[in-house]
């Protein structure tokens, strides 16, 4: 395993306080941010990825032991994992909004956490919940506190399924039934599908096999 001096990377030395470090977080991830690095996003975006695998280790007590102790970690994972990263994330959150920064370019550097989930940072916004406080969710009314929880469940996976029609029936579009498991899923198919085109039920894995993940229907034409 290649060596990341993660301290270096926040600016600290390797006594930092906790405290130290989340600030460093906060300041580099708010200058990496791409709004701010117009002409150079790209830049931009790889810094602030490397910026928040540095903070997912040190942010995290255990993981800041480990690493410590052997250079290394031996599970990275995100900052989702732990509730004392999570918590900086949130802050960092309110800081973008307060700049009137946009949230659009975490989906590429998060998007892989929530695959399938149909969340998108891009339509994240403030809202207001009491009138002391406020929240942050999407249009689909997922919180901050729901994305934690998408990020923390079990890796999304997706399974793939073939349905096979005769031209007649693609071009006047029908119902077929999809068993799964001895679930029952019945697939609406749109009137003039083409070959190749695919439907997707979305998080029907929950359903079938306890776990996130969607079924992906390709069509075929025959």
């Amino acid at each position: 395993m290649t060596y990341k001096d993660y301290y270096k990377i926040l600016g600290l030395s390797n006594n930092a306080s906790t405290d130290e470090i989340k600030k460093a977080y906060r300041k580099l991830a708010m200058q990496c941010h791409p709004d701010h690095n117009r002409g150079k996003e790209e830049w931009a975006s790889d810094k602030f990825k490397e910026i928040n695998e540095a903070f997912s280790v040190l942010g995290d007590p255990k993981k800041r032991r480990q690493y410590d102790n052997i250079g290394a970690v031996e599970n990275i994972g995100d900052i989702f994992g732990s509730q004392a990263t999570r918590t900086t994330f949130e802050d960092l959150m309110d800081d973008f909004d307060g700049a009137g920064l946009g949230f659009d370019f975490l989906d590429n550097i998060f998007g892989g956490n929530f695959r399938g989930t149909g969340f998108a940072f891009q339509r994240f916004r403030r809202g207001f919940d009491g009138p002391r406080s406020t929240i942050f969710e999407t249009q689909e009314g997922i919180s901050l506190e729901d994305l934690f929880e998408l990020a923390k469940s079990t890796n999304w996976s997706n399974i793939n399924y073939e349905i096979v029609l005769s031209k007649e029936q693609a071009l006047k579009g029908m119902e077929k039934e999809l068993v799964r498991k001895g679930k029952r899923f019945q697939v609406k198919i749109p009137a003039g599908v083409k070959m190749g085109s695919r439907i997707r039920l979305r998080n029907a894995l929950k359903t079938t096999d306890g776990q996130p993940g969607d079924i992906i229907i390709s069509i075929k034409i025959e």
